[in-house]
């Protein structure tokens, strides 16, 4: 199975803006599993910004800079001895273009050769016109360009709720969501990004509707969530909230 796995702030930094190196190894033991089993990976992985922050002082561009540095860093001790590839990138290589295809290509490669490409996008270099925006988005872009089976988004939730269950106690997870639609979008405002995120709910939702058109399905799970990694290996998606693919949404309408 190929999928992109798409982790966030919250699952690789800890509230102090470090790497959270036990959260991380969870994390990458998780990937090693999947990947002895066959799986083809690539993580789009947040948290440069939020890392740079700890080390250096400036604007966006430079905190994102000097933190992917160091996150690359992580990851690359994290996941040895699998060899780990960094891809930076913006809007210029998601859509049909030359770049686009060199990045399809570079990530069959590096699959070809058992490593992981760890994915983010150019903040220190992508301005006005090249900016994918989040790396929720980001995440269902790559899927759709390299025929993924799966998109996994690995959050601070556990899933899309019916309400905001900070605010609401009653509020309940959605388990499956055959057709991601307009409604789901008005319902659920703009959400919360958190101090070093640039997303939030609602881009989580516009990411599986992206990803939905490309026929990929979706799973929102909680990145801080142990069992995350054995539910992937067996295919059991009872604590996620599941986007269905198109082919799924097509025959529920």
């Amino acid at each position: 199975m190929r999928r992109i796995i798409k982790i966030g702030t919250s699952s690789t930094l800890d509230k102090a803006g470090h790497i959270n190196h036990h959260r991380l190894g969870i994390i990458t033991r998780g990937v090693t599993q999947l990947i002895e089993d066959g799986d083809s990976l690539a993580l789009v992985t947040s948290g440069a910004v939020g890392l740079g922050s700890t080390l250096t002082t400036g604007p966006r561009s430079v905190l994102a800079a000097v933190g992917q540095v160091a996150l690359a860093e992580a990851y690359r001790t994290a996941l040895f001895p699998l060899s780990v590839a960094q891809l930076l990138i913006d809007q210029s290589h998601v859509g049909e273009s030359s770049p686009a295809m060199a990045l399809q290509a570079t990530i069959h490669h590096i699959w070809n050769n058992h490593g992981v490409p760890i994915i983010n996008e150019n903040d220190a270099l992508s301005g006005a016109g090249t900016r994918i925006g989040d790396n929720d988005t980001l995440a269902a872009l790559v899927a759709g360009l390299i025929g993924a089976d799966q998109l996994v988004i690995l959050s601070d939730v556990d899933g899309l709720y019916t309400d905001n269950p900070v605010t609401n106690p009653g509020a309940t997870r959605i388990g499956a969501i055959p057709k991601v639609g307009l409604e789901h979008l008005e319902q659920f405002g703009t959400g919360d990004p958190g101090p070093w995120g640039s997303g939030g709910i609602v881009s989580k939702i516009r990411a599986a509707h992206l990803a939905q058109g490309f026929g990929i399905e979706t799973l929102l799970a909680a990145g801080h969530d142990d069992t995350v990694w054995d539910n992937l290996r067996e295919k059991r998606y009872h604590n996620f909230t599941r986007f269905a693919g198109a082919e799924e949404a097509s025959s529920s309408c």
